[in-house]
């Protein structure tokens, strides 16, 4: 299936079965328990409605890559983020503290993957008990994201309690794609040579699409013009640890002429 086909289907079934709602009084036409596959490499919404800005993605799969819960940088990049500023200084929708932080869950998942190749528990959790049971500004729309390896493939479920069809996936996808990709390329280069990467299944329990963009979406069903994007791939795994370092390449301690960081390059550019 084609990059613009894939996401004209998802469209065409959520204005098709999706009934209205008015969650917080902003009609969203609305369809529940929401599932879909992504095949390797399929990331980008890329229609001219869209309009798809490429720069903040990349900006902000950098701002998660730091898992710094601090980190209020993404405010100079969308304006929108500076309403969610908690109290305490946190967005508790940056991803990176819970992937990346304190807590590492993404190297748990590469543990506990390379201990047990058929393993269940390679999960990272996002939403936690403490953001619906205090009245936080923000709530992370991600339950989870889960890895298995299953006939020599890494296949990743991201469940979501809530997501806006136009901004929320075109903006979700990449990030969690090259997610994937990163545990993929760890797993491949340190333990399992044949591994390959699988597919993304995603799953919202509400997927849904605000009043103001259903003209965009009818647009996308009919035919609207697709650009597809070039995106390096990972190359290995020292592209991996300049990920997770944000350490410019140079200061790997690597032979250059061995090593192209095109991915990492793409993201600073």
């Amino acid at each position: 299936m084609t990059e613009d086909k894939c996401f004209i289907d998802i469209f065409k079934i959520l204005m098709s079965n999706g009934k209205k709602s008015s969650p917080r009084g902003q009609e969203i036409i609305e369809l529940e328990n929401f599932n879909c596959l992504f095949k390797p490499y399929i990331r980008f919404m890329n229609f001219k409605v869209r309009k798809l800005n490429l720069d903040y993605i990349k900006k902000e799969f950098l701002w998660y890559l730091k898992g710094d819960k601090f980190d209020t940088s993404i405010c100079d990049y969308a304006s929108l983020w500076q309403n969610l500023v908690d109290e305490d200084g946190i967005i508790n929708s940056n991803y990176g503290q819970y992937i990346f932080g304190s807590l590492n869950q993404f190297e748990n998942v590469i543990k506990i993957l390379q201990k047990d190749k058929d393993s269940r528990r390679a999960s990272i959790i996002i939403l936690q008990p403490y953001h619906l049971l205090s009245e936080k500004k923000d709530i992370p729309c991600t339950y989870a994201i889960n890895f298995r390896i299953r006939n020599d493939k890494l296949n990743m479920t991201v469940h979501m309690r809530s997501q806006d069809a136009i901004y929320g996936l075109g903006n979700d996808l990449p990030t969690f794609s090259f997610i994937h990709e990163m545990v993929f390329i760890y797993l491949r280069d340190t333990k399992y040579d044949n591994l390959q990467y699988g597919d993304y299944h995603h799953i919202v329990d509400s997927f849904h699409v605000y009043k103001k963009h259903y003209g965009m979406v009818n647009k996308i069903i009919d035919g609207d013009t697709y650009s597809h994007i070039d995106c390096p791939n990972i190359n290995n795994i020292n592209e991996v640890f300049c990920l997770l370092n944000q350490i410019h390449r140079d200061n790997l301690v690597i032979s250059l002429k061995d090593h192209q960081f095109l991915f990492y390059d793409w993201l600073l550019t």
